[in-house]
């Protein structure tokens, strides 16, 4: 399956985006590669798997969604998300994440049923397994409901992604006890206790890495707070690593590996290079900001899966069950 991806999103946008394309590209990636032509072509020099198609905007980080939607419809972004529906392959952008859901919601529309599309975020656990994290940033204020939902989009996405028959499902709080937990948290308890998924309770932040569990519901403000904290510790203890080894010192390949290992986003797994907006009638991936050209690879691995899992056919399937 061949996929869309935005050049001109990213702080490194577009030199290390088509890096990271030419990668892609060179493992049999079909890419759609979308910006300013005169800045891509150059960089792509005729490679037979990427295809230019011509955007002349840009969206900066700090541009608000509406904005973007109303005054900018020829963006590599807007470009980028209606050719992803109208060939129905994924769209994948390290551009303003707001202005990339703004557009998926707008061009795709929702799934039937489902009211508050949330990103996921995949983080590495001690286990060598992964979890599902959701919503980490899309929905700052949710009703039992929306965590409801976001439970079954976490399930489905672990069984299609992941591999996972019964995926378990944890509520994260502040306390593993039935009563911990804001008055959101205790009614969300409740309903998922009575649901019919692999409900294991509450779980606290440190097991979203220990193995726990294999889907964590939060909402967006929790979420979001909680992947940038797991960011900023794995930097730092990068950082601390590096700075503890002798200035002379020549790592082995395994030991730089490791290194490279200890991120959310890991540039040697595709999973955990793009964040996914579940709920909606197409496939969006969203990068970080800062990508590489690794991330931005493993991000178009990734894509490319999402898009082959047929996981739209699940979550459609699993409501109307």
């Amino acid at each position: 399956m061949a996929i869309v991806l935005d050049a001109m999103g990213g702080d490194h946008a577009p030199n290390l985006i088509v890096e990271g394309a030419l990668q892609a590209a060179d493992q049999g990636i079909e890419i759609h590669l979308v910006g300013r032509s005169d800045e891509l072509e150059p960089l792509v020099n005729n490679h037979k798997n990427i295809t230019i198609v011509h955007a002349d905007e840009t969206v900066s980080m700090c541009e608000s969604p509406s904005t973007v939607l109303r005054k900018k419809k020829s963006s590599s972004i807007g470009i980028g998300v209606g050719l992803a529906k109208e060939l129905q392959i994924p769209f994948v952008s390290a551009g303003n994440t707001g202005a990339c859901m703004a557009a998926a919601l707008f061009t795709f529309g929702r799934i039937s049923g489902i009211k508050r599309p949330p990103i996921a975020s995949i983080f590495p656990q001690v286990t060598s397994n992964s979890c599902v994290v959701l919503d980490v940033g899309a929905n700052v204020d949710c009703d039992v409901e929306n965590m409801e939902q976001f439970a079954l989009l976490g399930v489905c996405y672990a069984q299609a992604m992941l591999g996972l028959e019964n995926p378990r499902v944890g509520l994260l709080s502040n306390g593993q006890e039935d009563k911990k937990g804001n008055q959101l948290t205790l009614e969300v308890n409740k309903v998922l206790h009575e649901s019919s998924f692999n409900f294991i309770g509450n779980v606290e932040g440190f097991d979203v890495l220990s193995g726990a569990c294999d889907v964590v519901v939060c909402d967006g403000f929790v979420g979001n707070v909680l992947l940038k904290t797991a960011e900023g510790i794995l930097k730092l203890t990068r950082s601390l690593v590096k700075k503890s080894l002798p200035t002379n010192a020549h790592p082995s390949d395994d030991f730089a590996r490791f290194i490279g290992e200890m991120s959310i986003f890991d540039p040697y797994k595709p999973i955990h290079c793009g964040a996914p907006l579940l709920g909606i009638k197409g496939h969006c991936s969203i990068v970080h900001g800062g990508a590489d050209a690794k991330t931005i690879l493993g991000a178009c691995i990734s894509a490319e899966r999402f898009g082959r899992s047929k996981i739209l056919d699940k979550i459609q399937d699993t409501i109307q069950g």
